[in-house]
């Protein structure tokens, strides 16, 4: 039987914070290496994992994403470094994500792709299309109130290079609105020569706004078969990781509640602000239930417990939220094969990990 998530994890409040893709740290490392810094030495002090080569299913907390910034505007003593990212994000930068965007037939396609996909580069924001008749904006909304500004920069930037790569190499917005304080004179014209366009700093929203005409016009590479064979790569990989996210908040509710007289689906879907029809809704299209989930989460905690011998059997029936020891008793022999006390006898629980019982 598998392990859905480590032990040590399942009760922790990070299982739920936003995440970026790790390739994000790829680019952060190429720019700081280019930039003289020793990249290795910053992402070892933001608790980062080093690695150059792009794995499209690691992914990076926000609050070590943002702090890997951090670090890196203080080691080069550039306050436009989201911009100096720019230079190392391609389309491979974000799996099939980044091919399917570039195989998009126009650009109003291209942010069509980008309202319904971009979850998979991270899901610290949210895009939104608003067309007015001769003016089209892509509004960028935050799902984090801390998203640092040169994440901001450097998403921002990458979204005018992908289009001048697609379209034409002088394509500009007519503006762009950035949420971030406005920066020093000179700083300010690096965005302006960068963006080429107005740039208005310290806005109530961030939003990039384009000419009705350029989001219309046949983009030169457009192939719509490429286009939705990448989209359906990018759909299996958000449908495993909406699979992972919904299925974890659930196991961390379950592991807060088992204790109490509490633990139902409908105090569950409460906390996860939907009704209970809705969760197992949701649970029955990733091929799971909420009765499973709570079994398994019971399972891999009983075996964890189990290892602490000053906790006692009627201690975990009670952890577990079990009615009695006897109920406990015969969900622990059914997923073992074997008591509760004949399992700590036999020493079987001695330095052994869920993992190693369960796989």
């Amino acid at each position: 039987m598998t392990i859905q998530a480590p032990l040590e994890q399942l009760n922790s409040p990070a299982l739920t914070e936003p995440t970026s893709m790790h390739s994000w740290a790829v680019v952060i490392a190429q720019a700081l290496e280019h930039a003289g810094v020793d990249s290795q030495a910053l992402f070892a002090q933001a608790g980062v994992e080093y690695k150059l080569a792009v794995n499209p299913y690691m992914r990076v907390p926000t609050a070590k994403m943002n702090q890997l910034f951090q670090l890196s505007v203080a080691a080069t003593g550039d306050t436009c470094f989201g911009l100096r990212m720019e230079e190392f994000i391609h389309p491979t930068t974000f799996h099939a994500l980044g091919y399917s965007l570039f195989a998009s037939s126009t650009l109003q396609d291209y942010c069509e792709r980008l309202v319904r996909f971009f979850r998979i580069a991270s899901d610290n924001c949210r895009h939104h299309i608003e067309e007015a008749p001769d003016a089209f904006k892509l509004r960028i909304e935050l799902l984090v109130p801390n998203l640092s500004f040169e994440s901001q920069d450097g998403w921002s930037a990458a979204l005018v290079k992908f289009a001048r790569s697609m379209y034409k190499p002088g394509f500009s917005p007519l503006r762009v609105d950035l949420r971030r304080p406005a920066p020093s004179a000179s700083d300010q014209q690096r965005y302006r020569d960068y963006f080429r366009c107005p740039v208005q700093f310290g806005c109530n929203e961030w939003a990039l706004h384009f000419r009705t005409d350029d989001m219309t016009a046949t983009l030169p590479g457009a192939n719509h078969e490429l286009a939705l064979i990448n989209d359906r790569v990018v759909m299996d990989y958000l449908a495993r990781l909406e699979k992972s996210d919904l299925v974890t908040r659930v196991r961390t509710h379950i592991v807060k509640l088992l204790a109490s007289e509490n633990c139902c689906k409908e105090m569950v879907a409460a906390r996860l602000n939907m009704s209970p029809r809705n969760l197992q809704h949701k649970l029955d299209l990733l091929g799971t239930c909420y009765q499973d989930i709570l079994d398994q989460t019971r399972q891999d905690l009983a075996i964890q417990y189990m290892a602490n011998r000053h906790t006692s059997i009627s201690e975990i029936t009670y952890l577990l939220g079990f009615s009695d020891t006897s109920n406990f008793a015969r969900a622990f022999k059914r997923w073992t094969g074997m008591a509760p006390r004949d399992f700590r006898d036999s020493g079987r629980d001695a330095g052994l990990t869920a993992q190693a019982i369960l796989s």
